[in-house]
């Protein structure tokens, strides 16, 4: 009877095929016990036996408080690809398509390919995605974060060691991930709340409401600098006018008139997180017999096209969209050529004045 190969042995000889295939160089550093553990679904023990045979063999090497290292590659380098994998959470509304053609623009413009996926805000489409690119061998990575504000450990962060690990370029685009080291470009969302917020404040109003989105990080900075430029000028923004919602929420606004119309209790003025939330809000206010701006000022962020076609049209913080994926772009290819630079963006916001803030 034949018998059966031990589990970390078989383990050992994927390790081995994945060092080939990744085409990991002497002295690249190796993923850790965690992430072998999910991305192979085995044990820890397992994942260590492993390790230890491995290093027996020469092919990693352990150092004591730094991780595991390649000690002899088991490779010929494979060629680029020449494909960028972007990864957005939707490419088919709102702004995203400017954000995209931009992204394109640079792409083929350096002779390379896109490889395109939505996630739609979902972290399990995050995976799918990531999972895919990286067995396909792309050779950088252009990243809208998933639900990047959800606590820590983020789900996915062994697939992100795994692209760190391999060297793989990656920025982020409009957020990141604030446990992970990669760059991003963005709007700068504090000072875009600030500005927002301070717009409010100079027209004369005292009694701000916040609508803003939890499961992003853009709502919590945007959050941040409404309440230094409420602090700034001896302002209170009453938890009881802050309304939070996930992108979940989204569809269910309309249903959920009584619930916002709470939130502005005593207020005049609404801060939105995005034109499309205000003008979802626009529409609830209106059919409730409201006048905007009369009875409430309304500002809030992006300059989307639907944001000068609201009655009264919308005042917006203006997002570079189109920018932001060009800039995105051309720094992927700078950090593929190895070059070192300061990566990270955080564009200056632009207040679009029209309609609906009232001064009072």
């Amino acid at each position: 009877m034949k018998k059966k190969t031990p589990k970390y042995v078989q383990l050992a000889e994927w390790i081995k095929e994945k060092i080939s295939e990744e085409g990991l160089e002497e002295g690249d550093k190796f993923y850790t016990e965690h992430a072998l553990s999910e991305m192979y679904c085995v044990s820890r023990q397992t994942v260590r036996k492993a390790i230890n045979l491995l290093i027996n063999e020469q092919i990693l090497e352990s150092r004591q408080g730094s991780g595991t290292f390649i000690s002899s590659p088991m490779y010929t380098k494979k060629n680029q690809s020449k494909i960028i994998g972007v990864i957005i959470t939707y490419f088919d509304e709102y702004i995203f398509p400017s954000i995209i053609n931009g992204i394109e623009s640079v792409i083929s413009g350096n002779g390379y390919n896109m490889q395109l996926a939505s996630t739609r805000n979902d972290v399990e489409n995050e995976a799918r995605a990531l999972r895919a690119m990286i067995d396909a061998g792309v050779d950088a990575f252009i990243i809208e974060p998933t639900k990047s504000a959800i606590p820590m450990p983020n789900r996915n962060k062994y697939l992100y060691d795994e692209i760190s690990n391999k060297n793989i370029p990656l920025i982020f685009l409009n957020s990141y991930y604030p446990e992970m080291n990669f760059p991003h470009v963005a709007l700068d969302d504090v000072e875009a709340g600030y500005l927002a917020t301070k717009y409010l404040i100079d027209n004369g109003h005292n009694r701000i409401a916040l609508c803003l989105k939890s499961d992003d990080i853009q709502g919590h900075l945007r959050y941040r600098g409404a309440i230094v430029a409420a602090n700034e000028n001896n302002i209170t923004i009453s938890m009881n006018n802050v309304l939070w919602f996930t992108t979940e929420d989204i569809k269910y606004l309309d249903d959920d008139s009584d619930r916002i119309l709470r939130y502005l209790k005593n207020s005049t003025a609404l801060f939105c997180y995005n034109d499309q939330i205000s003008a979802k809000i626009l529409k609830i206010l209106k059919d409730k017999g409201y006048k905007l701006p009369e009875d409430y000022s309304l500002i809030s962020i992006d300059d989307d096209k639907q944001a000068a076609a609201c009655s009264p049209p919308l005042t917006t913080i203006a997002h570079p969209k189109e920018l932001v994926g060009i800039e995105a772009a051309k720094s992927i290819f700078r950090l593929i050529s190895g070059e070192k630079f300061d990566t990270s963006i955080d564009f200056e916001p632009k207040l679009v004045i029209r309609d609906s803030v009232k001064k009072v």
